[in-house]
């Protein structure tokens, strides 16, 4: 074997280390044996891009094939999307093509068509580790102890074998360090553990019982809730969650995706994956079957183009298995998704995933417990709870990864996690100026005062903070107490949409200019009033006698940018109920001083509170 010693700057250990997983995989996709050859690397699980696109041109080059193939790597966005748009350049333009997919990418049809071969790599093994350090330092280690290295942390086992550093020096520096504290394991963790999941624990502690009576006899199977969409942002631990089912319900666990069944190959590779997947998992009944990426399969209405008869031919697939009543009797199906909208409703009716729980970015008290959960009790409970109020917007994930970056800092000073660790690690609390406070109190008032006027509803509180999170973007906000009406009119929809639009009205009469607080984003005053005016005048028959059809956000989004029509009937409702407010609150003017008055002066006014205030100035 040829020692490199690095000679090349991009050859680094970890390189030469992915070139031993690598090798086979290119040889699978018949890289060396066609110049014409086009093959997707699906990657292992938490593994960075760059150190395997450099051991692929490492590969190509020492096979001079070099000037022959083109390497493109799919990377990820913090929103956890991927651009597929080079990939597919390159598959159309070149004859020779390496696409590198990072591990649980959804692979679109057009490219994963263009593609001969889907690859999934193995991760790096201890024969492969060790064959790279005699390949890349010339020093001989057995089998045993590039296992041992391999229990570290990837970046720090390879960081400490630095170009020129000698293997024993190497090894010494990361012996002087104690391996990273046991991270929480999802399969150690059970239902009641966890925070932060609602109604899905609920649900998940029912099933608990639901299956205990299947498996001794007490119920059918018919009679098991069996299905259960689970959506929420990125972060949230949809997978943690399964698993924590699967332990609690004393259940086997199977983890996959639509990717993992697309690696198979084409469609109809993919649907044979699929099918043994739910095989498999009634093999070990009962089982929680997770499927994660949910929304890859689509929506059915939704499918145009070349695509359309791959995009049916996945749901009808799907459907048939969530419908096999016999073959898939013991398992219990959870899916995962970011975008619920975007999934066939068909998938969601009973007997297929019965239930759908949405699963937020965890509160104020779901993020001391997740911190806690995740850096043990030995920490002051001062410490948790000024990290979980400075973490505001912060998923279960991104928590897991500040307790990491805290044990860090203490391992690397050889001791355990104390306060000072915490701190350092958590973003900074940031004083909210006096000027933006009033600006927020006139706003926040303005929606009290219209609401009230209006009888939308009545005020539990008024919350305007001090101090917010670096990464927040609350200045604050109203709390109402609604009572749910299902026959509603066409003027208590008018009045929610005053209500929304109150802000804005509160800042222009009183400061004579508004302010960004009011958009910005999905949930916002103007998001919200925009959509339900678009409602109002597309499907309910308030403004227009036309019907359309829109479940979603993004459905009422699409009919405004494809109907100039409703978008200018859109904003005349909105404008309207604007002036409205504006007219409410120069009405109510000395009202809204007095409420605005009080809440600069605190952080919180309940209900009875602004009560009183607003009483005194009757009373005045």
């Amino acid at each position: 074997m040829t020692r490199r010693h690095y000679s090349d700057p991009a050859i680094t250990l970890e390189v030469v280390a992915c070139s031993f997983a690598i090798k086979p995989a290119l040889r699978k996709g018949d890289v060396f044996r066609r110049l014409d050859a086009t093959v997707g690397l699906v990657l292992p699980k938490d593994t960075k891009t760059r150190p395997y696109k450099d051991a692929i041109w490492s590969i190509l080059r020492g096979k001079n094939l070099h000037n022959e193939y083109v390497v493109v790597t799919i990377e990820e966005t913090r929103r956890g999307e991927h651009h597929w748009f080079e990939a597919a350049d390159a598959l159309e333009a070149k004859e020779a093509v390496v696409v590198v997919i990072p591990n649980g990418a959804w692979v679109p049809p057009h490219v994963a068509i263009a593609l001969d071969h889907i690859v999934r790599l193995d991760d790096i093994r201890p024969a492969h580790l060790a064959a790279a350090i005699y390949s890349a330092t010339g020093s001989r280690v057995s089998v045993k102890d590039a296992k041992m290295l391999l229990g570290y942390p990837r970046d720090l086992m390879f960081g400490a074998f630095r170009r020129g550093r000698p293997f024993p020096t190497a090894v010494a520096r990361l012996e002087a360090f104690e391996k990273d504290e046991p991270e929480v394991e999802v399969g150690e963790l059970g239902v009641g553990d966890l925070s932060g999941f609602g109604d899905a624990k609920d649900w998940a502690l029912d099933l608990a019982l639901d299956l205990r009576d299947w498996k001794e006899g007490n119920i059918r199977w018919s009679d098991v809730d069996r299905g259960l969409l689970l959506s929420g942002p990125p972060g949230v631990g949809k997978t943690m969650f399964a698993a924590a089912v699967a332990r609690t319900c004393g259940a086997s666990f199977m983890e996959t995706s639509t990717a993992q069944w697309q690696a198979a190959g084409h469609l109809g590779d993919f649907l044979k994956a699929m099918r043994r997947t739910f095989r498999e998992a009634a093999e070990t009944a009962p089982t929680i079957l997770f499927i994660d990426e949910f929304d890859a399969v689509g929506d059915r209405s939704k499918f145009s183009g070349d695509n359309a008869h791959y995009g049916v031919q996945v749901v009808n697939g799907l459907l048939e298995a969530l419908d096999g009543a016999k073959a898939r009797e013991g398992v219990v199906v959870i899916a995962a998704t970011n975008h619920p909208d975007t999934i066939d409703p068909a998938l969601r009716r009973p007997g297929r995933l019965d239930r759908h729980v949405s699963v937020a970015l965890p509160d104020y008290d779901d993020r001391k417990n997740i911190v806690s959960l995740h850096l043990g009790g030995d920490l002051p409970s001062e410490a948790i709870a000024a990290a979980a109020r400075a973490t505001t917007g912060y998923s279960g994930a991104d928590l897991a990864q500040l307790a990491k970056d805290a044990r860090r800092i203490a391992r690397r000073n050889r001791r355990k996690v104390e306060a000072r660790d915490l701190v350092a690690v958590t973003p900074p609390i940031l004083a909210v100026p006096q000027e933006t406070r009033w600006a927020a109190a006139i706003h926040e008032a303005g929606h009290a005062i219209v609401g009230l006027e209006l009888r939308y509803g009545s005020v539990a509180a008024i919350v305007l903070p001090r101090e917010v999170p670096a990464r927040g973007d609350c200045l604050g906000q109203v709390e109402w107490n609604v009572t749910p009406d299902r026959h509603r009119s066409e003027s208590s929809y008018r009045d929610q949409v005053a209500m929304l639009m109150a802000g804005i009205a509160a800042e222009k009469a009183v400061l004579g200019q508004s302010y960004s607080g009011a958009g910005g984003g999905s949930g916002s005053d103007l998001q919200r009033a925009t959509d339900l005016a678009t409602m109002m005048v597309a499907c309910l028959g308030m403004g227009s006698l036309t019907y359309h059809h829109a479940d979603t956000q993004q459905d009422l989004a699409d009919l405004r940018k494809s109907d100039p029509t409703i978008r200018k009937l859109v904003e005349d409702l909105l404008t309207q109920e604007l002036k409205r407010s504006i007219t409410i609150i120069e009405r109510l003017r000395s009202s809204l001083d007095l409420l605005a008055e009080a809440l600069i002066t605190t952080e919180v006014l309940t209900g009875d509170q602004i009560s009183k205030i607003l009483a005194s100035r009757h009373r005045s």
